[in-house]
């Protein structure tokens, strides 16, 4: 839903943008463009109802409408068949100055069993922008950032005279639904809470009626998503991803997430599996599975909005930021959102897990279709010749889905004039807008097959413990899902015999699986039962079985039945033992990893399942890969036996270097295992450079003479001016295994400007792993030469010990450096240190240094968008000054924005971001200030986030994995990461053959 990037707000109060203004330096004088704007009026839903048009078979029906509800964006129902609704009037509200009116839970009720909700209440009001709903207890749990609520009715008035907060700390960002939402309920006596894009810093509130006491370490949820235990309201972080929509299939092991220009991504692992490898870098858990992503051929049939044609063309005449999308002003995703599995049982039994995309820019519903994929999955397109669902009426927006008690599914209608952020809109568009119209209405649609006929809705809360069993094997996922959660709410050992018995003999693969849950979570599942699951005929079964096995480590006949399956026919079996293998410390556990890695270490998410189960038994498992002649040269083995030795590395156990070394030593004297020997000699080392005093003769054997020999083949090569550029750059960075004072000297020379560029980087990069105040002096010497890259790394290492910034702030004092050659946005950072003493510093030595004034330098280069440029001077500079960010033609790095038809943009809007970053950040491309526990601080982008660490790019375009348990603070500073300044390496000319290149790139 959210069509508004949480990041314009940001940029707004953080980096004193001036766009709302209603000037733009491009366009010179504000236009008046309201001829061009007419006004799309809204329809009754009646007329709403018309518009739909849907795939054969199919008819949308009007089950609720304003005046009962108002701007409806997410809903669930309870065990009495009652919807509880999100209204949220406040979404688009920010930039008006009223606000319209604040959010509610809304109770609808159908009295007479016609299908159609008749009454209303207002279950919950007066809430801060609320997001999401879910039933619990006799009550439910609202998200409305900062917090998590429990809303409860006590007296039967349908209003809510209980509320609790239960957590605080999430994310809050009105300008669109970046912030947390779709708690969905899990069979494993869990809800699932998708984060948004806003993530946080959650705890849990000691005492409900004392707001601000707080128990608890808070959790880090950035890119990751929580699971609740609602019993004692604990929660858990895991795997995460996407914006607003989240969705588990009908057996609960697949998670769907979208955002807002890509409709279906999959959760690829559980981010609480990895940590027991703290050392293990992953991917992020949610990747993109459709094929064509934002670019998926969306097939409206409403017209295209007035205004989202003037913005394509504004855009392509660069009179305001922004892409143009190749000149076309809808027809593809950009705001995709509530992605849903189907669980009903009122479709035909093909729509069963289908996945439903709402996309709220172009009125209509996608739907595809799922894959297997190695051990994921590929959604395809379901609907050739016309979208599952699509309007004519420009203002429905399908924001949210709900599997319902009838077994249809529900299509949430926010119904809105304008969807769009208003923050997204250039203020030329903006100011002939009514950001408001429609925050009074919204609809709700059944989407049944045609001749369906609704029933009374059963009534799951009157029903006693047993007979909610046996709804376990119902063929509707509402059913199930409900029953599950009364059983554990009630906690009724009624239910124990019962579930015992459909766990033993149900013909429903699913309803066994779902009973050994409640057996779970009733503290009653007997082992047998699980092992009689990990003998299963279905895999789905088998999977799940997996992860309950998961409960009893201590069983060896759990143990054994685990062991087994690690052999299992199907990859996605093999997958999870993989992952829960790593639970069982028995040598059979170890020995099952070992076969998986032969048979499938290939698949990368196969590596990284055994990873995350090798935990601290690196050295054992690196003894079961390495001790086999005839397996340990298989590329895959080879493969983890590097990452295992850069595990060993950065963990520094005595006990586990003792056994690399012991290993290594015993390896033959063939070239193959030679080189093998020396590739993982220099791959912990890599990790660990205090093994420098293993030089002295401690290591003994093969290691000590391959160590002895890298060092002095490092030291002559490193100095070897004839040598091969990457020779020598790989050559320095093995001379951080030695003592700082055998190679001082060697690395003083190398960062001259003698040398080339990648020379003295390679050098700067190895000083900086040495802790000495001589680091620091000899780039401090060396600054008056270096290249502004160079002085990227530089600062990026003289920043990164409070010591070594106390050495360049006497140096800045003495004149050595002048305040004009640093960064603004490190000036901000430095008045902002965690350290008094370097703030007070920063404060007195920066105190007339001002950031420049963009606009000044984009009207200083207009004349560069007149010259006629050189196309081959233009890529040369590209390669030099663009690439290290940017890949085109096959040449650079994929770090920054992707430039695809970038020409496509307008060589205005090109011109505008490469000059004023600032100006249009996206979210991934923000720099953060990361403070370490042990008070060394990293700067730089955000490239990858997992449960247990996050890289950073640096601004000299190095990375940096950092663990979260090393995280004292991470602080956005709303700054783009690609630096401002750029003017200074590329005149007007220049820029004209820069631009000249992109708009000839294809």
């Amino acid at each position: 839903m959210q069509c508004a990037p949480k990041w314009f707000v940001r940029c707004l109060l953080t980096a004193g943008m001036t766009l709302l203004a209603g000037f733009n330096p491009l366009c010179g004088e504000e236009s008046d463009f309201s001829g061009e704007l007419p006004s799309i009026p809204g329809k009754s839903p009646d007329e709403s109802l018309k518009a739909i048009r849907l795939k054969g078979g199919f008819h949308a029906e009007l089950v609720a409408a304003e005046p009962l509800i108002r701007s409806p964006m997410g809903m669930t129902f309870d065990e009495y068949g009652r919807a509880f609704v999100v209204e949220l009037p406040e979404y688009n509200q920010y930039a008006s100055p009223a606000p319209h009116g604040k959010g509610s839970i809304r109770r609808l009720v159908d009295t007479d069993g016609d299908g159609r909700f008749d009454q209303a209440t207002v279950y919950v009001d007066d809430l801060d922008y609320p997001t999401a709903v879910a039933c619990w207890n006799g009550g439910i749990l609202v998200g409305v950032a900062p917090d998590i609520l429990f809303c409860k009715d006590t007296d039967g008035d349908g209003i809510a005279d209980i509320q609790q907060r239960l957590f605080t700390g999430f994310g809050q960002d009105k300008a669109g639904e970046g912030m947390f939402n779709s708690f969905q309920w899990r069979f494993d006596n869990r809800f699932h809470i998708p984060t948004g894009l806003d993530g946080g810093e959650i705890v849990a509130v000691a005492d409900p009626s004392q707001a601000d006491q707080k128990i608890d370490k808070p959790i880090n949820v950035r890119g990751q998503h929580l699971l609740l235990e609602p019993r004692q309201m604990t929660l858990t972080a895991t795997s995460g991803g996407g914006q607003h929509g989240m969705s588990l299939d009908r057996w609960q092991l697949r998670g769907f997430v979208c955002g807002n220009s890509e409709p279906v991504h999959m959760i690829m692992y559980d981010g609480r599996y990895l940590s027991r490898n703290p050392y293990l870098q992953a991917p992020a858990a949610a990747i993109n599975i459709a094929p064509e992503g934002k670019f998926t051929k969306l097939m409206r049939i409403s017209p295209v909005e007035p205004w989202r044609i003037l913005r394509t063309r504004l855009r392509s005449q660069g009179a305001i930021p922004g892409s143009d999308e190749g000149g076309s002003a809808s027809g593809f995703f950009t705001g995709a959102t509530g992605i849903t599995s189907y669980q009903g049982d009122a479709w035909p039994n093909e729509f069963l897990d289908n996945v439903f995309v709402g996309e709220v820019a172009n009125n209509l519903v996608y739907r595809a279709r799922l894959e297997p994929a190695g051990v994921g999955l590929t959604a395809h397109r379901a609907d050739a010749e016309a979208e599952f669902l699509a309007s004519s009426d420009n203002w429905f927006r399908p924001v949210q889905f709900a599997n319902a008690p009838d077994g249809t599914l529900y299509v949430i209608d926010m119904y809105r004039q304008l969807i769009e952020g208003a923050a997204f809109l250039a203020p030329q568009i903006l100011k002939h807008m009514d950001t408001s119209a429609g925050a009074n209405q919204g609809r709700i649609y059944r989407i049944a097959p045609d001749g369906f006929q609704p029933k009374p809705v059963a009534r799951l809360g009157d029903l006693p413990t047993v007979e909610l069993v046996k709804l376990l094997e119902h063929t509707n996922g509402w059913h199930r899902l409900t029953a599950s959660r009364l059983i554990y709410e009630r906690q009724d050992s009624a239910a124990i015999a019962p579930l015992n018995a459909m766990a033993k003999s149900s013909s429903s693969p699913l309803a066994r699986i779902m009973a050994l849950y409640s057996l779970q979570g009733l503290s009653a599942l007997e082992p047998s039962l699980v092992i009689s699951e990990l003998r299963s005929d279905d895999p789905r079964a088998r999977q799940h079985a997996l992860r309950l096995a998961e409960s009893f480590v201590d069983r060896p006949d759990v143990a054994e039945a685990v062991v087994a399956v690690a052999q299992d026919n199907e990859l996605s079996v093999r997958y999870q033992a993989a992952f829960t293998l790593g639970a069982f410390p028995a040598q059979a556990a170890t020995t099952a990893l070992s076969q998986l890695a032969l048979k499938d270490g290939a698949d990368a998410w196969m590596q990284l399942a055994i990873l995350s189960s090798v935990g601290d038994r690196r050295g054992e498992f690196f003894t079961q890969l390495l001790k086999n002649p005839q397996t340990r040269q298989e590329p895959q083995i080879r493969k983890l036996l590097v990452i295992l030795a850069e595990q060993m590395g950065a963990a520094n156990s005595k006990t586990e270097l003792t056994q690399f070394l012991k290993e290594l030593n015993s390896l033959s004297e063939s070239p193959a295992d030679h080189s093998l020997a020396v590739e993982l000699v220099r791959n912990v080392v890599n990790k660990h450079s205090s093994l420098g005093e293993l030089l002295d003769g401690t290591a003994g054997g093969k290691v000590h003479s391959i160590l002895a020999t890298m060092a002095d083949e490092a030291e002559a090569t490193a100095q070897n001016e004839s040598q091969a550029t990457d020779a020598r750059v790989n050559a320095i960075r093995t001379l951080g295994v030695m003592p700082f004072d055998r190679v001082q000297a060697t690395l003083a020379n190398l960062i001259t400007p003698r040398e080339p560029q990648p020379i003295q980087a390679a050098a700067l990069e190895t000083l900086s792993r040495y802790d000495s105040d001589n680091v620091a002096a000899m780039m401090i010497d060396v600054w008056k030469s270096q290249t502004p890259p160079l002085r990227a790394t530089s600062v990026e290492t003289l920043f990164s010990r409070p010591q070594w910034i106390g050495q360049f702030l006497d140096a800045v004092s003495d004149n050595r450096i002048a305040t004009a050659e640093l960064d603004p946005a490190r000036i901000a950072l430095l008045k902002k240190h965690q350290d008094a003493k370097i703030r007070e510093r920063a404060e007195k030595l920066f105190a007339g240094a001002t950031i420049d004034r963009r606009a000044d330098v984009v009207a200083a280069y207009q004349s560069s968008l007149e010259k006629a440029g050189d196309v081959e001077r233009g890529r040369a500079l590209f390669r030099k000054t663009c690439a290290a960010c940017h890949k085109l033609e096959g040449v650079g790095e994929s770090i920054g924005a992707d430039l695809n038809a970038i020409k496509d943009r307008g060589m205005a809007a090109v011109m505008l971001n490469i000059l004023d970053p600032n100006r249009e950040v996206k979210p991934q491309f923000f720099t953060y200030v990361v403070a370490l526990e042990s008070g060394r601080t990293v700067t730089g982008m955000i490239a990858a986030e997992t449960a247990n660490s996050l890289t950073l790019r640096k601004s000299d375009n190095t990375t940096e994995t950092i663990l979260r348990v090393d995280i004292e603070e991470i602080v956005s500073t709303g700054l783009s990461f690609m630096p401002e300044g750029l003017e200074k390496q590329l005149d007007v000319a220049a820029m004209a053959d820069l631009l000249a290149y992109l708009n000839a790139s294809k």
